[in-house]
Order: structure tokens, then C-alpha cells, then sequence
């Protein structure tokens, strides 16, 4: 059985394109807008991997998240995650943490056959054939 995904982006557009593609795979996605309801929803359903974006515009970021949920006693320390982000890399990259091998970071724009890369690489789940070609689908911000 396919993990449970929760998507946590405040662009509604870029959430769509993203939940859209998991379930075009089989994953079952939840989605969300903030930090503050990522932990609700992840602490409330057995969630297999968080897609998180960086800068939101309430209640923290997808970082300040991260950290929270990786102090939850409800999840398992080694939840898989992954920051979809816009900022530039060289900024980012002194924000996400470097030695949690269950981290990936995408920057905006990315392609779905990227994103469905991560999450093959963080689950062990394999891919069925996509109803959409991937590469052709982008997620922008």
C-alpha cells in the first residue's frame, strides 16, 4: 500500500499541480495551506511523507514545521520529507538541514518526474506509468 502524502503549500496552484500528479501515481494526498495545520493533519493521519514549501505566509514556514514535526511523539522520526521551494538554492541551502538522509529539496520550477523521483527515492514505492506525460507538467511559483 502506497504511504498517505500531505502537501502543505500556501500557492493553491502549485498544490493542485502536486496533488494531482501523487494521485495520478495511486498516492493518497491530503493537502494544506500552513506549518500550523501541517502538524495538526500529519500528527491526525498516518502520514508516509510531507511535500513542505519554505516560505508561507502564516504560521511559521515549512522549516519551522520540519522541526516541529520532528519533535512529535505521534510521527516517526524518520518521516520522509520534501521542501518544494522558489528561493534561490545558495539561500536555501544553509536552511535545510544537510545530514537527515530523509530530506530531499526541489526549487520551483521543478518538473513532476522530479518530484515523483524524490518520493520513489523517500518511500521505495515504485511508480506506475503516469495518465499524463511528466516531464511535461511544471510546478511554478
Amino acid at each position: 500500500m502506497k504511504p498517505r502524502i500531505l502537501v502543505v503549500d500556501d500557492d493553491p496552484n502549485i498544490a493542485t499541480l502536486v496533488c494531482d500528479a501523487l494521485e495520478d501515481q495511486g498516492f493518497g494526498v491530503t493537502y494544506c495551506t500552513d506549518a500550523a495545520q501541517a502538524k495538526v493533519q500529519a500528527e491526525g493521519m498516518k502520514v508516509g511523507l510531507l511535500i513542505l514549501d519554505i516560505m508561507m505566509p502564516h504560521f511559521g514556514t515549512g522549516l519551522d514545521a520540519y522541526r516541529e514535526l520532528r519533535k512529535s511523539p505521534y510521527l516517526p522520526k524518520n518521516l520522509p520529507i520534501i521542501f518544494l521551494t522558489a528561493l534561490r538554492p545558495e539561500a536555501v541551502q544553509k536552511m535545510v538541514p544537510k545530514n537527515d538522509p530523509m530530506v530531499r529539496l526541489l526549487h520551483k520550477p521543478t518538473t513532476v518526474a522530479k518530484l515523483l523521483e524524490a518520493v520513489t527515492a523517500l518511500t521505495g514505492d515504485s511508480l506506475r506509468s503516469p495518465k499524463k506525460p511528466a516531464d511535461q507538467k511544471r510546478a511554478r511559483s
